[in-house]
């Protein structure tokens, strides 16, 4: 099992009547002590998956996975304590 796994995550904001897209159905996963890169050109999400990942914003859908607990259901405060 991953240590760190996204499930078809997608993150869209809302500009007027425009939806944009940032993330769209990402999937990946990360194990434990693995090294990774994300990469892209500008624009791709890259900054956006970062975000997600580290607890300072949420998806629109998915699945966040971290040593098998779904973090994106977490509570702002549930975020700061989490270990």
């Amino acid at each position: 099992m991953a240590y760190i796994s996204l499930q078809k995550v997608s993150k869209y904001y809302q500009m007027g009547e425009t939806k944009i897209k940032a993330n769209d159905g990402i999937s990946f996963d990360i194990d434990k002590g693995e090294f990774v890169v994300i990469l892209g050109p500008s624009g791709a999400g890259k900054s956006t998956v970062l975000n997600i990942l580290g607890g300072m914003d949420y998806p629109s859908e998915g699945r966040i996975m971290v040593d098998g607990t779904n973090i994106a259901e977490f509570t702002p405060k549930q975020l700061t304590h989490y270990r």
